[in-house]
């Protein structure tokens, strides 16, 4: 490598040294003042680099002359490549002034930010822009771009725009009947401003549309707005707002605010409606990095219960959600202190009934586990048992309102804060553990505190004719106290069972039985009177309005039994690494669980009169070869009923003779296979038409088995009975749910999602997709064959977000009196 420096008399009108090198030779002409340098040359000077196989500087006109040279196969090969300020120009010749910053260049091909320019001939200004003739802009990085814009003219702005005069869109050579008499594109970094084009189409109860047209606006780095609406022929419209934000390491989130009229019929005809919506969506995430004390956290999914009824444009999982909930949280933390102080503002709707739940504000102050006893103890004094008490403490205030949705209005608030329930909560507990080898014991204290402002009252009027009960709620504050203790005793039980042969190694047997002794006095605050009809005696409590309930009723004395057990096995794991043999040095073995998990609980109530058992729950969970997931929850009653379908004193065993009675069970079983090769990226390909050849048998290739591909499939059964006059009820859910896709010829993915009610004999919301990856464009197909929402949509569209407009879209809604084809 041959490298030299321009200076003195030949460089004295250029501001810095020109640095220039060749790897094979460098040639110098001292009667014109240039040097010719062969062979991976370069030229430097301040940030511009020049590089080529052959480039010729005058030291005179201080101007380089770039260009490649024919390889042994004939092609150039070292061509002009041109950079300033990280951006580079690639051409077939480069002419370039130093002096005066301009150039000339041939065949040139650049990237823009997410464009790329071709141009026969362009001239470099000094202030960096380019203006060219005859000339191709395009976002697909191909040498011979799949697409492109015929342009005459061409004038790019570096980090602002690139205007052209008429272009007409042409794929590969054939040109398209879509022609523009000038364009504007924006060339900046972060995105600009601009037109959203809308999709268009026809529905047959809302007329022809409009859809998603509008603005989009950047705001700063950190921020952009989109403004879209929606307007159909037969007066239908809708406006949405969404705005995206994110600060690095500190926050990001998004907020969509929409709003719809949609008409139904004619204003002339009876059946004629006007249904108004808005919905508004706000998610905000704080980065933990932000602030080691403070937490905050934004999901709003909240407006009127129809905005996703629309069967037309509205997604497949909000049409069928029928309850939204949102949740803003904030919360503090005391560094190095066992207490934390939330404050959340939570809503809850039903679209069905139409019914709103929200609690504003719901604070929670918590102590997490702390140990009194030892923080008192003196250092160096022996440790006792009793220095392991711990305690927790919760306090919770809760203002909740429970209403409809046609009495939110704003007009209407002072009423509705009128009808809020509001009260404090405080949850106390004091727990220990004390181990041995055998077993360990927790015994526990809970101790519970509420504290309501409101309570109900009932009062018995006595007339001549008539005796009628008066209930008011009246302001006065009480402080019911409940509390309640226990001890429960854990333990493990292993056995293990060892095999000679080397495939199966062992299997080892746990058993984790649990006993708990738990008493809880009555705790009872009602009220017995002649508050029912005609004067019959019933009970209430003041503080059955409250939000926390009223104590708990009745003494119970309860021992509580469960039993818990795995099963594992120790086989040889084949898949071991070999030696160069092809043999295992060693033995390898592997654990692998054959009953994850086979629990049964039940209690014994000591102080009840009759019926001490409760009924029994029973969950087992497996994974059949580390593939199948298998879950079973069943839930049984010892206890036989009488007509009404209640419990009484005799065992299922003396009636019907059977061990217990069933209530419930649960069968869920699934799994999700995939291929070695799926989530693979596809090989790198030069050949546009490898892709088809290596795919499809009727090009002679063999059918391929390996492609990526992923099946997952869930069958759930459900049984509830009911007893009621000597019989029982069956109640059966049975479906099978699957969803899966399959990777074909490499850039296309086919995608489906279905399932089958077994019991409803009918097919649940099925939709079929087809994505096919176009390299610079992609086309993707969705339908929905089967349903109410029975509808298609296809789209193929740039890439790029520069031209993300350039596509075309069609929705529509077919079956009855809709052809899929029209």
């Amino acid at each position: 490598m041959l490298m030299c420096v321009a200076s003195g008399l030949h460089a004295q009108k250029l501001e810095e040294e020109v640095r220039y090198q060749a790897r094979d030779s460098i040639r110098y002409d001292l009667d014109g003042q240039t040097v010719y340098l062969f062979g991976a040359a370069s030229v430097h000077y301040q940030d511009i680099q020049l590089s080529a196989d052959r480039i010729a500087f005058n030291f005179k006109n201080e101007e380089a002359q770039a260009f490649g040279a024919l390889d042994s196969t004939g092609k150039i090969g070292g061509k002009p490549s041109f950079t300033q300020g990280g951006h580079t120009i690639d051409a077939d010749s480069i002419r370039y002034s130093f002096r005066t910053k301009q150039g000339l260049i041939r065949e040139v091909r650049t990237q823009e930010q997410e464009a790329w320019v071709h141009a026969s001939l362009s001239k470099r200004l000094a202030n960096g822009e380019v203006h060219s003739l005859g000339g191709k802009l395009t976002t697909c990085d191909r040498p011979n771009p799949h697409y492109h814009f015929q342009v005459g003219r061409m004038m790019v702005i570096p980090d602002d725009k690139i205007i052209t005069g008429p272009a007409y869109l042409k794929v590969r050579k054939v040109p398209l009947p879509l022609a523009v008499p000038f364009g504007f594109f924006p060339n900046k970094k972060g995105g600009s401003s601009g037109v959203l084009i809308p999709v268009w189409g026809v529905n047959q109860s809302l007329g022809y549309y409009l859809l998603n047209g509008g603005w989009y606006q950047p705001l700063g780095d950190r921020a952009d707005l989109q403004l879209t609406g929606d307007i159909y022929s037969r007066g239908s419209w809708a406006l949405k707002g969404t705005a995206r934000y994110r600060s690095r390491y500190r926050y990001n989130g998004g907020l969509q605010v929409s709003h719809s009229t949609l008409l139904n019929s004619d204003p002339e005809f009876p059946d004629f409606s006007r249904q108004r919506n808005f919905f508004i969506n706000w998610n905000h995430t704080v980065d933990p990095r932000a602030s080691l004390t403070d937490r905050f956290s934004a999901s709003v999914n909240v407006g009127t219960s129809r905005n996703y009824t629309n069967n037309f444009n509205s997604s497949v999982s909000d049409y069928l959600s029928n309850t939204f909930q949102s949740n803003i949280a904030w919360t503090h933390l005391w560094p190095g202190k066992p207490y934390t102080l939330s404050v959340n503002a939570l809503h809850r709707q039903n679209t069905i009934n139409r019914t709103f739940d929200i609690t504003l504000p719901a604070i929670t102050f918590n102590v997490q586990r702390i140990l009194p006893i030892q923080m008192l103890r003196p250092a160096g004094s022996a440790s006792r048992w009793y220095d392991q008490l711990a305690v927790n403490w919760t306090t919770n205030f809760d203002n909740r309102l429970s209403t409809t949705e046609e009495h939110l209005y704003v007009e209407n608030v002072p009423a509705l804060a009128g009808q809020a329930r509001n009260g404090l909560r405080h949850t106390a507990a004091l727990t220990t553990t004390l181990k041995n080898r055998f077993f360990s014991v927790n015994p526990e204290f809970r101790f519970t505190d509420r504290m309501y402002f409101d309570q109900l009252r009932k009062r018995v009027i006595s007339t001549v004719d008539t005796t009628y009960t008066i209930t008011d709620t009246i302001p006065k504050f009480a402080a019911p106290p409940e509390y309640s203790m226990g001890v429960t005793f854990t333990s493990k039980l292993y056995g293990m069972y060892s095999f000679r042969g080397n495939g199966l190694k062992a299997i080892r047997h746990t058993i984790t039985p649990t006993a708990g002794l738990s008493y809880r006095p009555d705790n009872s605050t009602r009220i017995e009177g002649p508050f029912g009809v005609n004067g019959a005696l019933s009970t209430y409590s003041p503080y059955q309005i409250g939000i926390y309930g009223e104590p708990s009723v009745g003494e119970s004395g309860s021992l509580n039994l469960g039993l818990i057990q795995n099963v594992e096995a120790k086989v040889r794991d084949r898949k071991a690494p070999a030696d160069s043999t092809g043999r295992s040095e060693e033995i390898v073995y592997k654990k692998i669980k054959l009953i994850d998990f086979l629990g049964i609980n039940t209690s014994y109530d000591l102080l009840k009169d009759s019926v001490h058992w409760s009924p029994i729950s029973i969950a087992a969970r497996t994974a059949l070869f580390n593939t199948i997931n298998i879950n079973l929850n069943s839930t049984w009653d010892p206890y036989a009923v009488d007509g009404l379908g209640q419990r009484i004193d005799r065992s299922e065993r003396s009636v019907s003779g059977a061990l217990a009675r069933m209530l419930y069970t649960n069968v869920a079983a699934g799994f999700d296979l995939k291929s070695k090769r799926y989530g693979q990226a596809p090989k790198a390909n030069t050949n546009d038409h490898e892709v088809v050849q290596d795919s499809d048998p009727g090009k002679g290739a063999r059918v391929n088995f390996s492609l990526p591909w992923r099946l997952g499939v869930n069958y759930s059964y459900d049984l509830s009975r009911a007893y009621f006059g000597g019989s029982s009820t069956d109640t059966e859910r049975q479906s099978v749910l699957f969803n899966g896709d399959v990777t074909v010829m490499k850039y296309w993915k086919l995608g489906w999602s279905s399932g089958y009610d077994i019991v409803a004999k009918e097919f649940t919301p099925t939709s079929l997709n087809l994505y096919w990856d176009l390299h610079c464009w992609e086309f993707n197909f969705n339908i929905i064959p089967i349903g109410v929402r029975k509808s298609f949509m296809f789209r193929i569209n740039v890439k790029a977000s520069l031209l993300r407009d350039l596509k075309f879209e069609q929705r529509r809604p077919y079956g009855n009196q809709n052809n899929l084809l029209y």
